[in-house]
């Protein structure tokens, strides 16, 4: 028996790691808050940081809006990425990294969950988001881009190594 409770604690503890915010959370609505504060000022590249727990050794908050693409059949949106940090208990905290598109009138449409801030892209030009350097995890990312101009991928391969990398896939709250 003591196996079987040692595996459920393990899987529990692994679950766990996967928690995403909660939509209802207090700490969600205000980063929903400064993400519509980044559209509104509307200076691309500029990058926000916010300690959105108050939990010493916490990474802040990271909020950049990128810019606008404009699609072949004239949609446009609105890009950022943020990588959110949220605190799942008094000393705890975790993150989670999203590109995130908003229509002309700053209205959330959907994201790309990313998961680790590394995976984000740098830059938005001529209608595509570009990653300028490699990672530790993904030493082919330089110099890749992901086309907006035929509208929002469904989703996007981004090439890691000769042997793989990662699928991200637009989610909305439709």
């Amino acid at each position: 028996m003591p196996e079987k409770a040692t595996v459920l604690v393990l899987f529990l503890i692994v679950l766990s790691a996967f928690t995403i915010t909660d939509k209802t959370d207090p700490e969600y609505d205000k980063l929903r808050r400064l993400e519509l504060q980044a559209l509104i000022e509307g200076k691309v590249g500029h990058e926000y940081l916010y300690d959105l727990t108050g939990i010493k050794g916490c990474n802040k908050t990271q909020i950049k809006y990128l810019g606008d693409v404009r699609t072949t059949k004239g949609k446009q949106y609105k890009i950022l990425t943020s990588f959110s940090v949220f605190s799942t208990s008094k000393d705890m905290c975790r993150g989670t990294s999203s590109v995130k598109i908003y229509n002309t009138k700053n209205r959330f449409i959907g994201e790309y969950y990313i998961g680790m801030p590394e995976g984000l892209p740098d830059t938005l030009k001529n209608n595509k988001l570009i990653y300028l350097e490699n990672s530790d995890d993904c030493n082919l990312r330089m110099e890749q881009s992901i086309d907006f101009s035929n509208g929002l991928p469904k989703c996007f391969f981004l090439q890691c190594s000769k042997s793989g990398g990662n699928e991200y896939c637009f989610s909305s709250e439709d």
